[in-house]
């Protein structure tokens, strides 16, 4: 037994060693990868979005390329949510400790976008980009209900189209909407009431399945919901999740 005792040790240490050899080397393939890319290159962007939702191993990979400093002319471009994001976060940890190493990291608050930046993003939306004039009065309408937040302006062209209020016109080949309409419409919701709507939207079964995985957060394992539900699939359920804009993990 004593024996027996110490072969399993041996082996949880060299498996341990085994993972972290393989770690180690896959960085330093992404990072001969990234070099040889870059020094094609006068320079290279590498944008990542939603970093509110890294792992420790992601956020690793990323300090592992940020402090090689034999890849030539690389800018490294990270988004997240400032609001999910508190001082014992991975990513808050991982910043922290790059700045106490000197890497030098710039911080940009982005806000709310005023109604000049409104209106491309909503003529974009609707592939009229080429002609901004002709979604002003929608866009400075969705503005003024949303504060420019880009997520409800996009959220709120949607429910425009859910409730077929925006509608594509294929004879014309555009987007139509009728104004006094959307005006009514926007003049008597605001953002809490489009998602309340949206959510009505949803099957039954949906519904259920939000009421449950409401009690745990924004963001969750599967499981807890699963033991409550377990007439639905683990498929279907992230069907659901996908549908109603919920992050799950696991």
């Amino acid at each position: 037994a004593p024996q027996l005792g110490s072969a399993k040790r041996r082996l949880q240490v060299s498996l341990a060693l085994a993972g972290k050899e393989s770690i180690a080397k896959m960085h330093y393939a992404v990072r001969r990868l990234l070099k040889i890319v870059c020094s094609h290159f006068k320079g290279v962007v590498l944008f990542i979005d939603d970093l509110q939702w890294s792992d420790a191993a992601t956020l690793d990979l990323l300090k592992s390329i940020v402090l090689d400093g034999e890849i030539p002319r690389l800018l490294i471009v990270g988004a997240y949510r400032e609001d999910e994001v508190p001082d014992h976060h991975p990513l808050a940890l991982h910043t922290r400790e790059l700045e106490e190493m000197n890497v030098s990291i710039t911080k940009i608050k982005i806000g709310n976008l005023s109604v000049n930046y409104a209106i491309p993003l909503v003529a974009e939306a609707l592939g009229m980009d080429d002609d901004d004039s002709k979604v002003k009065s929608l866009a400075e309408t969705i503005h003024r209900k949303t504060e420019g937040n880009p997520f409800f302006i996009l959220m709120f062209l949607r429910s425009l189209y859910d409730e077929k209020l925006l509608q594509y016109n294929f004879g014309a080949m555009k987007w139509t909407w009728d104004e006094d309409a959307v005006n009514s419409k926007i003049v008597t919701e605001n953002v809490a009431s489009v998602l309340v709507n949206k959510m009505n939207r949803l099957q039954e079964e949906t519904q259920r399945m939000l009421m449950v995985a409401s009690c745990l957060g924004a963001t969750f394992r599967l499981s807890p919901v699963m033991t409550v539900m377990k007439h639905i699939s683990q498929v279907e359920m992230r069907d659901s999740m996908r549908a109603s804009m919920i992050s799950v993990s696991g």
